[in-house]
């Protein structure tokens, strides 16, 4: 579709902009009431872009677009409530549901001049006005869980600025209260995305990670980030650009930048945003440490001057602060820039979180945006959201939608797609195509297109079923070549079905209970030769122990949907010598209908070397060769001990603290099979320590107790071990 635009008004083009975008309005809804049109300044008549539009006494709203359009669907039990349009530094305006009528133009006053006043301050005043609106946080937001209605809105360019795909959903927002700072939790009511390159693909590749976290990570105040934060004063420089206002109230405007004299502060870096919580994920989060820091952002925070409530910022990420790939909450990732807007709306005598927005570009020119707008606020306590409903952090929401319903947006407010008027038409028409792409015919047409695509992929599945099978297709009338192309889309369609993409990683520490209790012992080596040689004798005992501390690594690749192959590992912490490597199958039984709790039965086959320190050594024979390698150290460690093939049988029970990560409690029961007895020789003070063993049996390798041949094990058998774990998915 081509547009010659380039000799049409502004006035014109908002026009055209705001019938694309009214065209498949649904009227026929009968139990609500839909307010649309345009939020203009009252003198230049020049879109307002952002501008708060809702019912504050019930937390409905949503904001304007770019261009100033808006929509807002209002319950139809709520015609007698008040509509409100705010914006910063404009009068409020105010009218009754019912007495609207769309599309409507709403023409914003500016406030009284008089509020324009300057004020002049030194920065450590204006420093205390931040202090104060941060100590004052827990008075002006929610110091209790709450739960929003979200609309949430994300895309991406290539190379060339040509948009790729487009994602938006509705999501429910749990967020926790604001004396802590912690990330909340996020679900989806419904969603939609477009390939914008090939609607026929519903694949979407190269969409980002955490965007639907929006909600959490652009809210500086819960964050307390930097700018706000006392700690990094001293890089920041402040000053009261003007004051305006509010909803009739009057408001700070402060900016701040990078002090050039401030250079870096020395600040305590232990945040886990959505991390493990208890012992376990506190030993395997990020540690504390000490880092030194300079000012990262440049922007502008609004702060009310009666409440000192924080209710709006605008800033930006300097390219000193780009420089950290990962500054989670804000980004993680190679970006060139990254620019952010975030408002707080007032409900009752608290603020809430009302919207933020982000324009990103990333190192290889590629622009992202993502959007969030709060539609609908319950300001009373709310319980967690459902931990089955839950969005992981890291998944990307543009592979979490696709399914169409041409009535999707009936009862959820929403805002307009951004046009990109004032910098350039190709944007323009990027939006249009984006419009056109949700287009409920076009969307439906799309779906008959993918529907037939896989019948066909069925019919040829069946096809190639009964060729493999020996079954006549002569009906068909196919060609050889297109039996070979069958087969081909049987074999892709078996391999999408099959699931090797589940590999879980284990960590844990744990206990193996081997007693070892044996009379001291003598060992002589004697040298391979004609004519042997005595390398070291020595006499001592094995002091008693009755476990070993162990820590284990295991690996699960699961092949079906509860059944899984494990591969494994243990090894010991000290002064003994324990190796177990193993592989086996298992297999997992969910017992719960919400956060997942597994009972688990693995069988494996163990191979474990098992030894136990004997004595020091001081090598006065020199150098001197044993199990291939020679030994020229000093010093060495003797160690007797086994080497044992065993059948390993584990149950294990795992709690799923998060989507990625599991706590587990392990039992093992080993059986051994086949033993042999064995001493081990371990180098001691060399760069790199040999390490070797020998069977008993060799007939240069004496091992006696009591003047008589020992070949008794180590330990009792069979035998237990207990571990305690962290699984990461």
């Amino acid at each position: 579709m081509n547009f010659q635009l380039t000799n049409l008004s502004f006035p014109k083009i908002l026009k055209l902009v705001i019938f694309l975008f009214c065209c498949n309005l649904n009227l026929s809804a009968q139990d609500q009431i839909k307010v649309y049109g345009l939020i203009l300044d009252g003198d230049s008549k020049e879109p307002i872009p952002y501008a708060h539009i809702g019912l504050p006494d019930q937390g409905i709203g949503t904001t304007s677009g770019r261009n100033g359009y808006f929509e807002l669907k209002v319950p139809r039990k709520y015609k007698s409530s008040v509509v409100t349009v705010s914006y910063m530094g404009y009068k409020t305006y105010r009218r009754t549901v019912e007495k609207i009528t769309s599309p409507l133009d709403i023409y914003l006053e500016k406030a009284s001049l008089e509020l324009s006043e300057i004020v002049v301050a030194d920065e450590a005043a204006i420093e205390n006005i931040i202090r104060k609106a941060v100590r004052n946080i827990p008075k002006n937001y929610p110091t209790y869980p709450t739960t929003v209605l979200g609309f949430y809105r994300e895309a991406k360019t290539d190379d060339s600025l040509q948009y790729y795909y487009l994602a938006e959903g509705v999501l429910n927002i749990y967020k926790h209260s604001y004396k802590k700072k912690k990330e909340g939790y996020v679900s989806l009511v419904q969603g939609r995305r477009i390939n914008l390159k090939n609607p026929l693909d519903t694949i979407v590749r190269g969409g980002l990670t955490s965007g639907h976290m929006a909600a959490h990570r652009f809210d500086f105040v819960q964050n307390r980030e930097d700018f706000i934060n006392e700690k990094y004063f001293p890089v920041y420089k402040y000053w009261i650009e003007s004051i305006t206002s509010y909803n009739g109230r009057p408001v700070y405007i402060i900016g701040f930048g990078k002090d050039p004299e401030g250079g870096t502060v020395a600040v305590e870096n232990n945040q886990n945003y959505g991390g493990s919580s208890g012992i376990l994920g506190r030993l395997f989060s990020k540690k504390k440490r000490i880092i030194n820091e300079g000012a990262r952002m440049q922007g502008r925070v609004y702060i009310d001057k009666e409440s000192y409530a924080f209710i709006k910022a605008e800033f930006e990420i300097l390219k000193e602060g780009l420089r950290k790939y990962n500054d989670y909450p804000l980004y993680a990732g190679n970006w060139k820039a990254n620019s952010y807007t975030v408002n707080y709306r007032q409900l009752g005598d608290k603020w809430f979180f009302s919207d933020a927005t982000r324009e990103g570009i990333l190192s290889g020119g590629n622009r992202y945006s993502n959007e969030v707008k709060i539609t609908d606020i319950n300001p009373e306590r709310s319980k967690p959201l459902p931990y089955l409903d839950r969005i992981g952090r890291g998944a990307a929401f543009s592979r979490m939608t696709g399914k169409y319903d041409p009535d999707f947006w009936a009862n959820y407010n929403t805002t307009p797609l951004s046009t990109e008027l004032a910098e350039s038409v190709q944007q323009l028409e990027n939006a249009i195509q984006a419009q056109e792409a949700f287009d409920t015919e076009n969307m439906l047409r799309l779906q008959r297109q993918r529907d037939s695509i896989y019948v066909a992929e069925i019919e040829k599945r069946k096809l190639a079923e009964k060729i493999e099978s020996g079954e006549s297709v002569e009906d068909f009338e196919l060609s050889s070549q297109e039996v070979q192309e069958i087969l081909r889309t049987r074999n892709r369609i078996r391999r999408q079905r099959r699931d090797y993409s589940r590999i879980k990683f284990h960590l844990g520490l744990g206990t193996h209970l081997v007693q070892s209790n044996i009379d001291p012992l003598s060992v002589v080596l004697l040298t391979d030769e004609d004519t042997p040689e005595t390398i070291f004798s020595v006499q001592d005992e094995i002091k008693n122990r009755d476990f070993e501390i162990i820590g284990n690594w295991d690996m699960d690749v699961f092949f079906r949907r509860n059944f899984f192959v494990r591969f494994g590992g243990a090894f010991d912490f000290y002064n003994s010598i324990y190796r177990n490597r193993s592989i086996g199958f298992g297999t997992e039984l969910n017992l719960s209908k919400q956060r997942p709790f597994y009972i688990k039965a693995i069988a494996q086959y163990s191979h474990l070397n098992y030894a136990r320190k004997l004595a020091e050594v001081d090598n006065d024979f020199g150098k001197f060769r044993f199990d291939g390698k020679k030994f020229n150290s000093k010093l060495f460690n003797v160690y007797y001990g086994n080497r044992t093939h065993n059948l390993k049988l584990s149950a294990e029970i795992a709690l799923e603290i998060n989507p990625s990560r599991e706590y587990y409690i392990r039992g093992t029961y080993f059986v051994p099979f086949s033993k042999q007895q064995r001493i081990w020789l371990k180098e001691r003070r060399q760069f790199f320590n040999k390490k070797r063993s020998r069977s008993i049996d060799e007939d240069y390798i004496f091992v006696q107790q009591l003047d008589m041949n020992f070949e008794e094990n180590i330990i009792d058998e069979p035998t237990l071990s207990l571990t305690f774990g962290i699984l990461f998915k």
